[in-house]
């Protein structure tokens, strides 16, 4: 209460299951021992204990939260590290093409000579072709989005047999990458997991910000039926596809005041979520 934090339900009630027990023994020993000494002794002891286990409890959620936070931090690093590569990548092209700008100027004067304008046209084409970097997926002038979702996407190229994304944002989008990485990746790599268990192998992504609204939309084949009530799995099978994650996805989610919305419908698995900026 004091972190403002809010216990899992589970564990709240195991912690609250030990207190009565204390409490219980407590009772127990009242009636049976007259010696008020050793009375107050075994209640002061079955007190630390369950202070114990209180204790116990904050250390190891405390040092599951530093492993979590540790884990999504080499994944950023990872990613702002592919991201370079692909910089890097695009930087060796474009010094490239202008060591050689010099021989295309005038191969290109010389078929404008000529009048070969279907050559040109062809020339250009060529230029621009090797221009490209195959790594470079997603340029929407966010660096934390492009680095996130080049990543991810690639990741995705290579495991699925279809891939699709549209992304439309503005370069100055106001959001942390960290939080990014939590939401797009817990979901992307959700998707992508449980598309590779499909014959389609087929995962979709579509980004936008309108109006102070940054919205997602993910959607992937998926092989299983799964019973969605208000946005949470029912099924068992859950830790097969999305299950996993997802927790930590909505509770980004109410940090910007959002909603999250999961369906699952003609073996087709979509999350759609929306923030406010």
């Amino acid at each position: 209460m004091k972190n403002k934090e809010k216990k899992d339900m589970p564990h709240e009630s195991i912690l609250m299951f030990i207190s009565f027990i204390g409490i219980a023994q407590v009772i127990i020993i009242d009636k049976g021992v007259r010696n008020r000494i050793l009375l107050v002794a075994s209640g002061i002891c079955i007190l630390m204990t369950i202070l114990l286990v209180f204790y116990l409890y904050d250390v190891l959620v405390s040092a599951y939260r530093k492993l979590e936070e540790q884990s999504l931090m080499e994944k950023q690093m990872l990613i702002y590290s592919h991201q370079l590569d692909v910089l890097m990548q695009s930087e060796e092209k474009v010094k490239a093409l202008r060591h050689d700008m010099k021989n295309h100027l005038g191969e290109l004067a010389l078929m404008a000579a000529n009048q070969n304008n279907e050559e040109i046209r062809k020339y250009i084409h060529d230029m621009g072709e090797y221009m490209q970097n195959q790594s470079e997926l997603i340029s929407c002038g966010n660096k934390n989005l492009d680095s996130l979702l080049n990543y991810l996407l690639g990741q995705a190229k290579k495991k699925l047999n279809h891939v699709e994304y549209e992304v439309r944002v503005p370069s100055d989008l106001c959001i942390s990458a960290f939080d990014l990485n939590v939401i797009l990746g817990n979901l992307t790599e959700n998707a992508i997991e449980a598309a590779e268990q499909t014959e389609d192998k087929w995962m979709s992504v579509n980004i936008y910000y309108e109006k102070g609204m940054f919205s997602m939309e993910i959607k992937n084949s998926f092989q299983h039926e799964l019973d969605v009530e208000k946005n949470k799995l029912l099924s068992t099978k859950e830790e097969k596809g999305h299950g996993i994650g997802l927790a930590n996805v909505r509770k980004m989610v109410e940090k910007y005041q959002g909603f999250m919305d999961v369906s699952n419908t003609n073996q087709i698995f979509t999350v759609r979520v929306m923030l406010y900026l």
